[in-house]
């Protein structure tokens, strides 16, 4: 949603209003009713793909330019070798038939191995542009020969429109009440039934969540959110609501909102926290361009290379990091929230100032296609 606002602000500037075609897999991640111009979904799956007659090729043929956003992270083989060739065919798809294909801000890799890395440098090689949403995604793109089409930026995700809470400000981080949220990932905890990809923890995660979340529930000025970000009922391992409700039950004073309805509902609600702890990236980046003070609790290299680029250091690597060096640093954070919170707010305005390199590249576009008549 955050990347059509963005594009669609682009093609305003010339005088048109956008048709978005939205591409994505699995219908249950379709959110084009956040995007307030005319829409339409189309799922991306093996047998659409392999089908030149399928709607979803037809709605390729229907663009004038495709952006691939990727889930934003999903340029990598550390997910299940499924979901990477899926990646690469969509992209391969979309070239085939002569539509110009951009790479939006994403993590790209890492490729853990030989046959991932050249069928990466492939498809990014049939792009007009790539983008990287942190340093070493950026740096990467030039090892494979990549750099003069490719630019660094940040997760479009700082753009995300969302509601700000009205009372948030005049509550004191230092001495009053503190609404504490804490996002506790299904493909994290749900490590028993994950299949498929190259995660490996070095954190004991269902132990540190008990241990933050009793930490929270027992502090007399905290009241703790669950904040599910991830809502994938088909897909048990990665439903991060059905895991809250279970939480629920353990730690029955905690709220936990309804199902949210898309991403925008989901940072609004997350605007409204005082502090955000979370393994999910996307939920992560919505408290930091909120406002909110925020610890993830990263997996993986994008975590620590967004972050890290943003010069924002209260991101725990959970691959490398004990469950005691997670939890001293929420103890920190929890404190001294002030002091997060300008660090938050500094990290932020950091973000915004890396986005416009994205913003100015989608003006130049939209400003060449109508030049050319599309």
């Amino acid at each position: 949603m955050a990347n059509a606002n963005l594009i669609a602000a682009a093609v305003e500037k010339t005088g048109r209003r956008p048709v978005f075609h939205c591409l994505g897999m699995r219908g249950a991640f379709d959110y084009s009713h956040e995007i307030a111009y005319e829409t339409d979904f189309t799922n991306v799956g093996y047998k659409a793909l392999a089908n030149p007659f399928s709607a979803l090729h037809k709605a390729f043929r229907r663009c004038d330019i495709i952006f691939d956003i990727g889930g934003g992270d999903s340029f990598s083989d550390i997910y299940s070798a499924r979901r990477f060739q899926l990646i690469i065919a969509s992209k391969v798809a979309a070239r085939l038939h002569g539509v110009p294909l951009v790479l939006s801000p994403q993590t790209i890799g890492p490729f853990h191995t030989a046959t991932a890395r050249a069928e990466a440098v492939g498809v990014l090689k049939l792009a007009k542009h790539v983008f990287a949403r942190d340093e070493p995604s950026f740096d990467l793109l030039g090892e494979l020969g990549i750099a003069s089409a490719s630019s660094l930026t940040t997760d479009v995700a700082f753009a995300l429109p969302f509601t700000s809470d009205p009372d948030k400000d005049a509550r004191s981080l230092a001495s009053g009440p503190i609404r504490a949220g804490l996002n506790v990932s299904a493909l994290l905890y749900r490590r028993d039934i994950a299949t498929g990809d190259r995660i490996r923890l070095s954190v004991d995660y269902p132990a540190l969540v008990d241990g933050i979340m009793s930490r929270l529930v027992n502090a007399p000025r905290i009241e703790l959110h669950l904040v599910p970000h991830v809502l994938a009922a088909a897909t048990p391992h990665e439903d991060d609501y059905a895991l809250a409700e279970m939480l629920r039950d353990r730690f029955p004073s905690v709220i936990l909102p309804p199902r949210f309805s898309g991403p925008s509902q989901a940072k609004s609600y997350i605007a409204g926290l005082d502090l955000f702890a979370g393994s999910r990236m996307h939920s992560t980046i919505a408290a930091l361009s909120s406002g909110t003070a925020v610890l993830p609790l990263g997996y993986s290299r994008k975590f620590s290379g967004l972050f890290g680029s943003l010069g924002y250091r209260w991101n725990s690597d959970l691959t490398t990091e004990t469950n005691e060096t997670v939890l001293d640093r929420f103890d920190a954070a929890l404190a001294d929230l002030p002091a997060l919170q300008t660090q938050t707010a500094a990290a932020n305005k950091e973000a915004q100032g890396r986005l416009r390199t994205y913003q100015i590249f989608l003006d130049h576009v939209a400003a060449d296609l109508v030049a050319r008549g599309v």
